[in-house]
């Protein structure tokens, strides 16, 4: 899905298998020894304007959600409304009311991505939306200010 960085592998047949650079699939392929094929989007990939029949963009999105009675028909009417295929669901077991959708869906251009992803997360109980192994920056782990007085800061600052 442009702009996701790309390796490729040269499988039977002379095909190529693709990965993002980042897939843990690519990573045990490299492991095993095979050779990456540098790969890059074409221009016109990334806006969809490719000449010849649309191909689209395979894509899986994980929606994490409080479990409810008709979750799965809202979500997938709210991902159906933005002109997408879905193409597989996966519904985990509820764990402490909290339920994992993981979906693989096909996306006519790479511009409808972040649209799929804003009707998702606008379904009541959804709080999160994300594309599998591409995992947001943490935020700087903060240290608690010494305060005036504190035993371990020593007579000065008490």
């Amino acid at each position: 899905m442009p702009p996701d960085r790309l390796t490729g592998f040269q499988i039977r047949g002379g095909s190529i298998a693709v990965h993002r650079a980042d897939c843990p699939t690519g990573e045990r392929m490299r492991g095993a020894g095979r050779g990456p094929v540098q790969l890059d989007w074409a221009p016109e990939a990334a806006t969809g304007r490719a000449a010849g029949p649309p191909a689209g963009f395979r894509v899986t999105l994980q929606a994490e959600a409080l479990n409810r009675p008709g979750l799965l028909a809202d979500l997938t009417a709210a991902m159906s409304a933005t002109g997408l295929d879905i193409v597989s669901a996966v519904v985990e077991p509820p764990e402490e009311l909290r339920v994992r959708h993981t979906y693989t869906v096909e996306l006519p251009d790479a511009g409808t991505l972040p649209v799929v992803m804003r009707a998702m997360l606008r379904v009541s109980g959804v709080y999160d939306v994300r594309r599998p192994g591409l995992e947001a920056p943490r935020p700087p782990r903060l240290r608690p200010h010494p305060r005036a007085g504190h035993p371990a800061l020593g007579p000065k600052h008490r």
